[in-house]
């Protein structure tokens, strides 16, 4: 994967971590393709472009006082990426703190991350873009 992809991740998780939509958005294409793969309830199982994201980024941020997503492993292609992330977030309204694992699927065009997508295991993230361990 080259080292402009790297960044890419890099910058997509800074960017939750900081709150920074804008900075998000700077990473993605204007025509990305955000997949949840059904896996939360309460959001649509897919996203697209810029617009797409703003909403998934309101939807998924509104119930927490903060949220921090942390890389715990990733497989790199040479466009594309598996990432194991563990977020930590504390509830809005409980003030519970908690801890999701995730499994994010990536890939990336022009120095730009043209789809994610949310899997059960890090297998399944591997398998949607093609890699092996």
């Amino acid at each position: 994967m080259s080292r402009e992809n790297v960044d890419v991740v890099r910058k997509v998780y800074a960017a939750w971590t900081e709150g920074n939509l804008d900075a998000l958005l700077q990473v993605c294409d204007p025509e990305v393709e955000l997949l949840t793969s059904g896996s939360f309830p309460d959001l649509a199982p897919s996203y697209r472009g810029h617009r797409g994201v703003e909403e998934f980024w309101e939807a998924t941020r509104a119930p927490w006082d903060w949220f921090q997503p942390d890389v715990k492993r990733m497989v790199e292609g040479e466009n594309c990426a598996a990432v194991a992330v563990t977020v930590r977030a504390r509830g809005k309204d409980s003030g519970v703190n908690t801890d999701m694992e995730q499994n994010h699927a990536m890939r990336f065009r022009d120095g730009r991350a043209v789809m994610v997508s949310f899997h059960a295991s890090f297998e399944h993230a591997l398998e949607a873009v093609g890699l092996r361990e």
